[in-house]
């Protein structure tokens, strides 16, 4: 693109080279540095068109003479060209002038912000954020360290597993990528006597210990509170009797199966969205954040669904102005009373049930058995269903402490 910008500044021509020795022109353009371009040949000139600088064609002048051959020009390219041919109209001149230097100052601004990758994160969070550490639209584009955005919104936000900030043009690129939602796990307590506790009534699936002494077994039932590794240590005598405990802050991996239960109630009469076939469109144009109306809006529905398309001014790729075109198209409706069909509430059903399947999944909780059941009537549709899913039971309670320590035996 930068090369492309040097030659229409410099100006150049399309020209055809016919005659003599046109191999040996071409060659000797090469051995002076004189750049050519866009090279074909043409059958009906018994030739060669190309592309070529105005300052090389000066110089190839002496090139042509010594080969016999000559150039013919077919167009003529460039700001040198333009401004000669606009050379009356100086006013015009300066604008041209004007308008190139407005788009090099504006080209040292980020004009446009894209967020890619947000799920429980929304746009315009990130975008408020953006705002909040100076880096918005409107920023240079010299103030912004992309590095130090990315440490700051992986800091700022934990559910950021990865993220990439990148500068292209006038536009800033935010790519997020968000870690899976878990359970809340509580963290490891940093000193004292703790035990492991079961969070609700399960059935233990699996146990394995680091630290303390586990005190159930895998397939049994436990209780909410119950204690599943214990922090208290136990020395143990000769004769197999606690001699002395030592407590320590327990840890270890126990998982149980639970039971977990859905049920909704979805009414069959419902409010039905009904377009009435009245439509219309208006026009905004935003400069620098100021909205001049193109087309006003006429009528005022009752009820409309708006939307509004907004396209920003990209002269290059990636090279955005503070230039919008707002389309404002709004569709008006009314609400009718209407009733589902059994398939349609049944799906609807199905839906919520699925939504509750998927938040297991996405925890990644294994769902062992599932059971569902709908009843649909005239009037409504409800849907019941349980399952049994292994999830982690780690929840910390203080460890009881024994007061009185059993004292080993007088000697004889």
């Amino acid at each position: 693109m930068l090369l492309s910008i040097v030659k229409f500044l410099q100006g150049y021509l399309h020209v055809t080279l016919t005659g003599r020795a046109k191999e040996r022109f071409l060659n000797l353009c090469c051995k002076k540095n004189i750049l050519i371009w866009n090279l074909v040949p043409n059958m009906e000139a018994g030739g060669f068109d190309f592309c070529i600088s105005l300052r090389g064609f000066r110089a190839s002048k002496e090139l042509l003479k010594k080969t016999h051959t000559n150039l013919k020009i077919r167009k003529k390219c460039g700001l040198p060209f333009l401004l000669h041919r606009y050379r009356a109209r100086k006013l015009f001149a300066f604008g041209i002038f004007l308008c190139i230097l407005l788009l090099f100052g504006y080209s040292r601004y980020v004009w446009k912000i894209e967020v890619n990758g947000t799920s429980s994160l929304s746009e315009d969070m990130i975008l408020t954020w953006l705002e909040e550490q100076g880096k918005s639209f409107g920023t240079k584009k010299s103030g912004i360290d992309c590095a130090a955005l990315e440490a700051a919104l992986r800091s700022d936000y934990d559910v950021v597993a990865w993220t990439s900030v990148k500068l292209e043009g006038t536009k800033l690129t935010v790519d997020i990528q968000e870690s899976l939602p878990q359970d809340d796990v509580p963290e490891l307590p940093a000193e004292g006597a703790w035990d492991i506790v079961a969070p609700e009534e399960a059935t233990i699936a699996s146990i394995y210990t680091r630290v303390g002494t586990p005190m159930v077994e895998k397939g049994e039932v436990v209780s909410k509170g119950a204690v599943l590794i214990s922090g208290r240590l136990d020395i143990m005598d000769d004769n197999g009797e606690v001699a002395n405990s030592r407590y320590v802050v327990s840890d270890g991996d126990v998982t149980g199966t639970v039971k977990r239960t859905y049920q909704n109630e979805i009414p069959r009469a419902y409010q039905k969205k009904v377009y009435t076939g009245e439509e219309e469109t208006s026009y905004t144009l935003q400069l620098f954040g100021v909205r001049i109306p193109i087309r006003p809006e006429k009528e005022a529905y009752s009820a409309c669904e708006t939307t509004v398309n907004d396209r920003q001014l990209e002269i290059l790729k990636n090279f955005y102005l503070p230039v919008h075109l707002l389309k404002t198209t709004r569709k008006a409706y009314v609400y009718e009373q209407s009733t589902y069909t059994k398939e349609e509430v049944e799906a609807l059903a199905k839906e919520g049930w699925d939504s509750f399947l998927e938040n297991f999944a996405q925890k990644g909780i294994p769902i062992i058995v599932k059971n569902v059941k709908i009843e649909t009537n005239e009037k409504n549709c409800v849907i019941r269903g349980s399952l049994k899913a292994e999830i982690p039971l780690l929840t910390y309670a203080p460890t009881e402490r024994i007061t009185e320590q059993k004292k080993p035996e007088d000697a004889p």
